[in-house]
């Protein structure tokens, strides 16, 4: 108990003298200037239609970044003073002058002999061109070292970060001020009371404290047109059904800009095409309306004052012209001469459509895969909305490279009625590579269980000459898994006692493969088909089994946020060669087959909310067994055991559902990031199986888990498989699971981050016949049995993959008797309680 005490003794003298040491060391060079410690923004958070973090990002000056409450950077910067900082660099400077002089000298030294053997040369001699080379690379080399610039910066410069000072008052003090009104008043907040005060903590440092009383915001009373041009008046007052304005809203530029854009387009998907939101302004009347406004949109037919007025006039689309294999490079290079030696056919889609083709080479894509997903066409109205379609069609075939969309007069105008405008439409592809292969591998590491695993994909771009995508991928993996301490059987082992190995073949068409027709849905979110072939074997020291299955479904796009996934076929057949005899709950491994159907809803803002916080939101849901159950019901089967068999076994019957949430939230310290992720998944046998087939059963822990266990170790429930002697390797899983992770992750220095971590979940079944003691879920205690572990990390980011190791230590411990889950927090975490987790890429 002593020795207990002692310890935290030792820790808090360490923390205390570790604390003074960084505030003595950033304050010692502090005379008259008050440092910034924090910035505290105020205000009436209920009737506010704004964020605190949007008031942060305009305020200035900010406080110097912290890492666990401590400015490190602050502090290696007063490390040195800036006299012998400056003293480093000049020196610095001296040498590297110095060093950059006698290289150079060397390089006009090596050029010297080289000249005369050219002087002695014949120009067209073998010698003379082996010396001009020799020369030039000199050169070459002569100009690096005399761009190259001699100012490295002092590592306190480099990695350490000034003080920041807080003075009221001051430019920054008026300028803050400022910038919050506009911000106000943007939001529609037009008498808003700022206040900036300064609050003393301790010798030299200060709080400022920012008052924002934002006022009452002014409301959209009426809204009125003022159109010049008639033409397109009818256009605009017809569709307002879809504005933005409303009356009863409050008044925001933001929103107003929004309406402008979309008045723009609305007019371009109409034919439109110089039409552009210049042409329209917004006057807003508050003057003595009581917190509401007026707002008046003006479309005019001139941009300001200086231009004349343009007259709106709609263009249709004459000639659509295709380059299916455009090459840029020479397009540049050789001017008119390129598209002169071009050959040019007309084709005609199956709508219809016009098109001309203009190549050199014959296209390697049928015309029809292209002109399928190009919504621009002859004889049609220019429309943004379809132009923006094709691109995103063209876009998602891997074959095409880039995608230009272009629109000039029509060489045919004067042929015309000059009421209406024409223009020629060239869509110049470049395509990319027809063959591609790739080479993966790595190495893993959870829990003491080291492996290695690889994969070669082959990719065809253009399987069928329609774009098709043929995608095969030959995987393999190796791994030492580790005995169970307390199985007391020896069970002879090599290097390495798992291997698995699995071969995916998949084909991904361009369109969606329906009997009916679908167009409008089609040129909105883009449907892909896919059709997907696995085989995948695996064979451990507890179990050796294979599946083998396919599935034929469609993905599509509803936003640039929202994609689906419908399966309505999917097909596995499960075969298990060997398994232990202990394991509980046998008839989950046996031979299955899996028929039904799945869907999945995907919701990801990141590109959306760029650098903010946002959300990753997935659900699944799969049903088995419903068809087959209904077919062998019509076709009159015997049952066996109350089952229908089918293959030889009893096929599954089950639904089952997850949903994973994850939210990734943006600190102030720049590049820091707090996760927090929940999961929950089930899955219910019913019908033709009372179990579920294990390889659509949950298990937990591990590397993207619960660290802080070894994968597939922690429960069902209270079950321990860690202290079953009876169990060579761990192997649990369950109907349903529960988990919850918050992550914290930092920038350190050069490519390593940090990270800290609260891993929390278990899983459980829901069958009554599995005898495994504790497993079971209970409604009103299964809480007690949620597991926690935490821990720290550190990874490597090499920007396209990044390398983590996270250490996990139990926290609670549901395996344990009920009185002793909690870990005594006077235990001291050790490598030999730890869990080392290696993986590629974040967790979640």
């Amino acid at each position: 108990m002593q020795f207990i005490k002692l310890k935290f003794i030792i820790r808090f003298f360490f923390l205390f003298g570790l604390s003074t040491l960084f505030s003595c060391n950033i304050t010692k060079n502090i005379e008259n200037e008050q440092r910034l410690v924090k910035n505290i923004i105020s205000f009436d958070k209920k009737n506010a239609d704004f964020q605190k973090y949007e008031i942060e990002k305009i305020i200035k000056p900010k406080p110097n970044t912290k890492f666990f409450g401590i400015p490190i950077k602050l502090y290696i910067n007063n490390l040195w003073t800036k006299e012998k900082k400056e003293l480093w660099e000049n020196k610095k400077k001296e040498k590297c002058s110095e060093k950059k002089k006698t290289k150079i000298s060397r390089i006009n030294k090596k050029i010297k002999p080289y000249e005369n053997e050219i002087n002695s040369s014949d120009v067209d001699s073998k010698n003379y061109k082996k010396y001009q080379n020799k020369i030039t690379a000199a050169q070459i080399k002569k100009e690096k070292k005399e761009n190259k610039t001699c100012n490295k910066k002092h590592f306190g410069n480099r990695k350490g970060e000034k003080p920041v000072f807080f003075k009221l008052y001051d430019n920054d003090y008026f300028r803050n001020i400022r910038n919050i009104r506009v911000f106000l008043n943007n939001r529609g907040y037009y008498s808003p009371i700022v206040k900036i005060s300064e609050k003393q903590r301790g010798k030299n440092k200060v709080v400022a404290i920012y008052e924002i009383n934002q006022g009452k915001a002014h409301l959209i009373n009426d809204i009125k047109f003022q159109i010049d041009d008639k033409s397109i008046e009818q256009k605009i007052l017809s569709d307002q059904a879809n504005t933005l304005l409303k009356a009863g809203n409050r008044l925001d530029v933001q929103t107003i800009e929004d309406e402008r854009k979309r008045i723009a387009d609305m007019l371009k998907d109409n034919g439109y095409f110089t039409f552009s939101k210049e042409y329209i302004y917004f006057s807003v009347d508050t003057v003595n309306k009581n917190f509401k406004a007026d707002i008046t949109i003006n479309v005019s037919n001139q941009k300001n004052d200086t231009t004349e007025g343009a007259e709106f006039k709609r263009h249709f689309i004459d000639n659509v012209y295709i380059y299916p294999n455009y090459k840029p490079n020479d397009a540049i290079l050789n001017k008119e001469e390129y598209y002169k030696y071009q050959d040019t056919i007309i084709y005609y889609s199956k709508n219809d459509k016009k098109y001309f083709l203009i190549y050199k080479e014959v296209p390697k894509i049928n015309p029809n895969a292209l002109t399928k997903g190009i919504y621009v066409a002859s004889d049609e109205f220019y429309n943004l909305k379809r132009i923006k379609a094709s691109y995103k069609y063209l876009a998602s075939l891997p074959i095409i490279q880039t995608a230009m969309i272009n629109f000039h007069n029509s060489k045919h105008q004067a042929n015309f009625n000059d009421s209406v405008k024409y223009l020629d439409c060239e869509i110049k592809l470049t395509q990319d590579k027809l063959q591609a292969y790739e080479l993966t591998s790595e190495i893993t590491h959870t829990s003491g269980n080291w492996g290695m695993a690889g994969s070669l994909i082959y990719t065809h771009n253009n399987f069928f000459r329609n774009t098709e995508v043929l995608n095969l991928k030959l995987n393999g993996e190796l791994k030492r898994l580790t005995k169970n301490s307390d199985y007391e059987i020896p069970i002879p082992t090599g290097l390495f006692n798992s291997f698995k190995y699995g071969v995916d073949l998949n084909i991904q068409f361009p369109r969606m493969l329906v009997p009916v027709p679908l167009k409008n849905f089609i040129r909105r979110s883009n449907p892909k088909t896919n059709i997907n072939t696995t085989f995948n074997y695996s064979d451990r020291p507890d179990i050796k089994w294979s599946v083998a299955g396919g599935a034929i479904g469609y993905t599509w796009s509803q936003t640039q946020t929202i994609l689906h996934s419908f399966m309505p076929i999917t097909a596995d057949f499960l075969k298990v060669y060997r398994k232990f005899d202990d394991y509980k709950l046998d008839e989950t491994y046996e031979n299955r087959f899996v028929f039904g159907s799945s869907y999945r809803f995907s919701f990801n803002n990141q590109l959306y909310r760029k650098k903010l916080n946002y959300f990753y939101i997935t659900s699944y849901i799969k049903v088995a067994g419903n068809s087959l159950n209904l077919f062998m019901n019509w076709l009159n089967k015997p049952k066996t055991d109350n089952s229908y068999i089918l293959f030889g076994n009893a096929f599954a019957q089950f639904i089952k559902t997850d949903f994973d949430i994850r939210y990734y939230r943006k600190l102030n310290r720049a590049k820091d990031n707090l996760v927090f992720r929940i999961f929950a998944g089930g899955a219910i046998p019913y019908g033709n199986l009372s179990v579920i087939p294990f390889s659509e059963r949950y298990f937990s822990g591990g590397s993207n888990g619960i660290r802080a266990w070894e994968e597939r170790s922690l429960g069902p429930g209270s079950y321990s498989a860690e202290n079953n002697e009876n169990i060579p390797y761990f192997n649990e899983r369950a109907d349903l699971k529960l988990e919850g992770n918050i992550e914290y992750r930092m920038k350190l220095f050069w490519r390593f981050e940090g990270a800290l971590f609260i891993d929390a979940g278990n899983i459980w079944a829901i069958n009554k016949n599995d005898v495994r003691i504790g497993a079971s879920f209970e409604s009103n205690d299964f809480y007690k049995e949620i597991a926690i572990g935490s821990g720290l990390g550190i990874r490597l980011d090499f920007d396209f993959f990044l390398v983590r190791l996270d250490l996990g230590f139990k926290i609670k411990d549901p395996s344990l008797p009920e009185n002793e889950r909690w870990i005594p927090f006077n235990i001291i975490p050790t490598l030999n309680n730890a869990k080392f987790n290696l993986g590629i890429g974040y967790p979640f």
